[in-house]
């Protein structure tokens, strides 16, 4: 997964707070590697009618990628 998407995901952990993919047009997301997340239970997605598809990672994929975040 791209660090920088890592770094952003870890922060909005943080600090508590969704991330819209919407937003994220820059980074490729590939919807393989979320579901595959989501799979695993690393990665909350929810559907938000106005914000679209809205990313958090969970608890477990937190303590997961901290460390490879900070390097």
């Amino acid at each position: 997964m791209n660090k920088t998407l890592l770094r952003i995901l870890v922060h909005a952990k943080e600090v508590n707070k969704w991330i819209a993919t919407k937003h994220l047009v820059e980074i490729s997301l590939h919807r393989s590697i979320l579901l595959h997340l989501e799979d695993q239970g690393m990665l909350l997605v929810q559907r938000h009618k106005q914000k679209g598809i809205l990313i958090k990672l969970t608890l477990k994929g937190y303590q997961q990628y901290k460390n490879v975040s900070e390097e």
